[in-house]
């Protein structure tokens, strides 16, 4: 048996999403009523647990387990370099890295949802997961964006430090996304307010998408199930 095998999940089967699930999950409650001088460790924390899952889940994917796995290292090595050195340009670049680690496990998970041939409960796991991790996705799209140009959310706590600031944006995310848009943070910027749009309608079609291709899937089971008893 090889390192990678003893390492890896198989690369032959599909990956199990529930775990990833659950720590997206505690991720998005938890973060935000993480207080105190070490909040901002333990939400860090979590986010790393929810990249290695990640990372270890793509690994069941051929092509994509090294590579992944790569961006993964790196993106952790950036994150804690921006929790220590605590600057606007380190925050920056670890938003930055972020947003290409959750666009590439998006594109991986979205990838297995158009493969699969049958609906089970790890690929509706994975079809939630994607939706998640688009609104951790576009929080920290808003956040580079805050920090590159202040004042570009209203609403926003007054003088919040990375933590405060990254649990209102992700709190505006997730009401973007599903576009409830309660109205106390507000896109003000030019840049801002047209990415606000985009979000809520990629939460829309993202949801249309996949319900179709869930009722597809089992209509389609359906048939064949009869017309193998016929």
């Amino acid at each position: 048996m090889s390192i990678r095998d003893s390492l890896l999940p198989s690369a032959h089967r599909s990956p199990n999403y529930s775990g990833l699930l659950f720590l997206l999950i505690v991720l998005i409650v938890v973060a935000p009523s993480a207080t105190g001088p070490g909040a901002i460790f333990i939400v860090e924390a979590l986010l790393d647990l929810v990249l290695v899952a990640g990372a270890y889940s793509a690994a069941a994917r051929a092509g994509h387990s090294w590579p992944f796995l790569a961006l993964t290292a790196l993106t952790l090595l950036v994150r804690w370099s921006a929790v220590f050195a605590r600057g606007t340009e380190f925050e920056l670049v670890s938003s930055v890295i972020t947003v290409i680690w959750i666009v590439y496990a998006i594109v991986i998970i979205g990838k297995q949802l158009f493969v699969e041939r049958k609906v089970t409960t790890n690929m509706i796991f994975g079809a939630v997961i994607a939706y998640l991790l688009a609104a951790i996705a576009f929080s920290f799209v808003y956040e580079a964006i805050e920090l590159q140009q202040p004042g570009s959310f209203s609403g926003l706590p007054d003088g919040a430090g990375p933590l405060a600031l990254g649990d209102a944006l992700l709190y505006f995310s997730l009401v973007s996304l599903t576009t409830v848009g309660y109205g106390d943070i507000l896109p003000v910027s030019a840049l801002a307010r047209p990415l606000a749009v985009l979000e809520g309608a990629f939460g829309t079609l993202y949801l249309a998408v996949v319900i179709a291709r869930l009722v597809g899937l089992h209509i389609a089971a359906a048939i064949s199930g009869q017309g193998d008893g016929s």
